[in-house]
């Protein structure tokens, strides 16, 4: 593996010098995507969620230009795009992730000199992994060979505002986070209120995550998502209006919710009781990975799959049908949906010695049951973004 890596890197580096001429040596960076074990929705509601890297991921060659404009090429989509560092102009396209980045350290920075750059990679676009915090973050370090140095943390924060005051997508930090910060071997724990987090261990022998992905593409920009965010928003300035100023739906307890809960219209009363009770799996999930429980594990997964489901309104048809398909299977301990939803991947908890049994029987049955496509990746906690 390691060895097919080197071939493509250097591949990739031909690629380049064919692209953009000869001259200096291109530094090479790496950002993976991430997978989220347990809670969904709770970031932007200041709660708590338990995410992880994965191994597939987003390399980028960069090196500095002596004259605007900046050239960005993907291999992946095949398209190339420039703009002028000094004055960024969204366009609608993939490169607005970095032309975010770009614009956010123009603020906190100054304006980063042009640069030329390559991104490649084996993380599949529009499939709920962070194909977009991981290109955001791997530009954000990146721009340490530009003469800027980015710290994890601050690469972290910086792809968070270009997705949110760029690109238009208010999602919370969870990604971008995992994506800068994760620990190889570890999950992250990450209080989205304050910012702390904790890598926790992956105490579950003979278990390994399964990322299932259904077939169905989506953005999150044009989804409901945005639409979820103001909902919580709104529920917040009911409940604020009745029991006292929060600052987010998870500084709301139980028993506070209670006693409000007859006044807030039905909807709002779900998404609110999703977000509560989410931030409640994410505790006890931690307690098992430390018992090294899976099985009590899986059925958190499984109740926190049919809360967003029934509660927050985010699963689809096809979630749902690759979700019971898993649960089916033998050695499957719990399987939920990951991610913001409508579209994308389930996450399976599964008995390593049992995955070659799944993966031979639950493709077709998804296929005979959804005529859509589907792709698997087995994983495991892996580390974060960094240069190569």
């Amino acid at each position: 593996m390691l060895t097919m890596l080197m071939r493509e890197i250097e591949e990739r580096r031909a690629e380049f010098a064919a692209r953009f001429g000869e001259g200096s040596a291109a530094d090479l960076y790496f950002a993976p995507g991430r997978v989220n074990l347990i809670g969904d929705h709770t970031d932007y509601n200041g709660g708590l969620v338990l995410p992880m890297a994965i191994a597939e991921g987003t390399y980028l060659l960069m090196r500095p230009k002596e004259a605007p404009p900046a050239r960005l090429y993907s291999v992946n989509t095949g398209e190339e795009a420039g703009f002028d560092p000094r004055q960024i102009v969204k366009q609608g396209d993939w490169a607005d992730y970095v032309r975010g980045v770009f614009f956010i350290l123009a603020q906190t920075r100054g304006a980063p000199p042009p640069c030329e750059a390559m991104c490649f990679g084996d993380l599949p676009l529009n499939a709920g992994l962070s194909s977009s915090a991981s290109l955001e973050v791997v530009t954000a370090l990146a721009a340490s060979s530009l003469g800027i140095q980015v710290g994890s943390k601050e690469a972290a924060q910086t792809g968070w505002r270009a997705e949110n005051e760029f690109v238009g997508m208010n999602c919370g930090v969870m990604d971008q986070y995992t994506v800068s910060l994760a620990k190889a071997g570890h999950l992250l724990l990450l209080d989205c209120e304050t910012l702390d987090y904790e890598h926790i261990p992956f105490n579950l022998a003979g278990a390994s995550v399964l990322v299932g992905h259904t077939g169905v593409g989506r953005s999150l920009v044009d989804s409901q998502y945005n639409l979820r965010r103001r909902e919580c928003e709104e529920a917040l300035r009911l409940i604020s209006g009745r029991i006292g100023e929060r600052a987010n739906l998870s500084t709301v307890t139980r028993e506070e919710f209670a006693s409000v809960r007859p006044d807030l219209p039905e909807v709002l009363r779900m998404r609110v009781q999703h977000v509560i009770e989410e931030n409640l799996r994410v505790r006890e999930a931690v307690g098992c990975l430390a018992e090294g429980d899976a099985e009590k594990l899986g059925l958190l997964l499984n109740l926190s799959h049919a809360s967003l489901r029934d509660l927050y309104g985010v699963s689809s048809f096809e979630l749902d049908i690759l979700q019971e398909i898993s649960l089916g299977q033998s050695g499957v301990w719990g399987c939920r949906m990951t991610g913001g939803g409508f579209g994308g991947c389930v996450v399976a908890l599964v008995q390593s010695e049992t995955i070659p049994s799944y993966l031979e029987k639950v493709p077709d049955a998804y296929r005979g049951a959804t005529g859509r496509e589907p792709f698997f990746i087995t994983t495991a906690p892996a580390g974060g973004a960094r240069k190569l």
